[in-house]
């Protein structure tokens, strides 16, 4: 799936923390998707892969011979499209992004470089005044 692959990394690309591909979400998407899903939605993602593959194709070139800001563009609007209608189920876009951002966002890199993670967590100290909080409460 090096189509899926290029896709996570234009929706998750590496800045100045790891992308997609460095996380290993396309191989997380790769596994879900025979682990998971049944053979229908497996078929509507292969399916639609395959129309994207077309599209592109039909459009100019295929998607991985483009340059990046093409590739990056024909993405966009793929989204859109797919979030502007009302299909149902699922289009293969918007499993792509499901898929890549629970993939990105379960791994070592995802947890580690971009979320507050504290691998030892401190003591339960369950009765404490809320002004020994150390995060701000919302509810006061």
């Amino acid at each position: 799936f090096a189509v899926v692959a290029e896709i996570a990394e234009i929706m998750i690309p590496k800045t100045e923390t790891s992308g997609a591909k460095d996380a290993g979400v396309p191989a997380f998407i790769d596994s879900a998707l025979d682990a998971l899903y049944p053979k229908a939605d497996q078929d509507r993602f292969k399916a639609g892969l395959a129309e994207f593959e077309t599209i592109a194709r039909k459009s100019g070139k295929p998607f991985l011979d483009r340059e990046p800001a093409e590739r990056v563009d024909f993405v966009k609007q793929f989204l859109v499209v797919a979030l502007h209608g009302d299909d149902d189920p699922k289009p293969f876009i918007l499993m792509t992004r499901e898929l890549a951002l629970l993939g990105y966002f379960t791994s070592k890199v995802g947890i580690t470089e971009n979320m507050e993670y504290v691998a030892v967590p401190t003591a339960y100290h369950g009765c404490v005044p809320l002004s020994r909080m150390s995060k701000p409460v919302y509810w006061e």
